[in-house]
């Protein structure tokens, strides 16, 4: 496995490069297990799995490949994801438990995760986004009491989720969330128009689901594209931690850093407040 690299923490989604010394005899099957459980497969290597069944938390990685031989190639290693992989939500002790978006989070307004348990007898519930209809239990086609899992478009600023159960003896309960959404660029392959957002120059090939392969100098820049206000201030972070701040819609930041896996967050703010963010990983060879 040559990303991510052991004991290191990665923003979600888990991007998976893999690589086989198989003397020549090509890879014909591959398959990825998280805690023994298959969650991805491949068949020839080398290669790269967006693995998206590989949420936030802790991880333990096996990787199974076969050749044309039959011959079994195996590798381990573990690691944590970060972000916006947001799993199934537990069950607490009240008619809804809520896990995403938790209260006052910025989350991307291209794909809010909204991610809710309900407690056993709730017989129906619904979902509402700044007062209109998301999602109720009667559209899931599954049994009210499951957890719900889903996603939802909000523009750039602040919103109120609402969720309201209804339990075996009538009684209604409601929760109520407010969160705030980023500028995330995102761009319609149809039409060529894109979403104001930010746009990645260096490294090549980082992305919010790509992993960029750099060595242990390497360069970041980027710009503000689509902004319909100006942008006052953007900031680089590297595993958490500012490396560069800058005034105006661009940024360059010179990063010296180990041969370990990292991740990448950028953020920039305009004069209306609004919020745009992008992030990746970065493997260091």
């Amino acid at each position: 496995m040559c990303f991510p690299s052991k004991g290191s923490t990665v923003l979600y989604p888990a991007t998976i490069e893999l690589a086989a010394n198989s003397g020549g005899v090509a890879i014909t099957h591959l398959s990825v297990y998280d805690g023994n459980v298959k969650v991805d497969s491949l068949d020839f290597l080398p290669g790269k799995l967006v693995d998206f069944a590989i949420k936030n938390g802790f991880h333990s990685i096996t990787v199974n490949a076969w050749d044309a031989n039959g011959k079994l190639y195996q590798a381990k290693s573990s690691f944590t994801v970060t972000g916006f992989g947001v799993g199934v939500c537990a069950r607490g002790g009240s008619t809804i438990t809520l896990c995403s978006p938790s209260a006052g989070s910025y989350q991307p307004e291209t794909g809010v995760p909204i991610s809710a348990a309900f407690a056993v007898g709730v017989k129906r519930w619904t979902v509402t986004l700044d007062g209109k209809a998301l999602i109720s239990s009667a559209q899931t086609g599954q049994p009210a009491s499951a957890p719900l899992q889903t996603g939802a478009f909000a523009p750039a600023g602040s919103h109120t989720l609402v969720i309201s159960a209804v339990n075996a003896q009538g009684v209604t309960s409601t929760l109520t969330r407010r969160f705030y959404t980023f500028y995330n660029l995102d761009c319609n392959p149809k039409t060529g128009a894109c979403r104001p957002g930010i746009t990645v120059v260096s490294p090549s090939g980082m992305g919010e689901s790509l992993a960029a392969d750099v060595g242990t100098s390497f360069r970041v820049q980027a710009e503000v594209t689509g902004n319909p206000k100006p942008i006052t201030k953007m900031i680089v972070y590297l595993n958490g931690v500012k490396v560069q701040q800058s005034a105006g819609p661009g940024i360059t930041a010179e990063v010296n850093t180990t041969k370990v896996s990292h991740f990448i967050v950028i953020l920039a703010w305009d004069t209306a407040g609004k919020l745009y963010e992008t992030y990746g990983n970065v493997n260091v060879n």
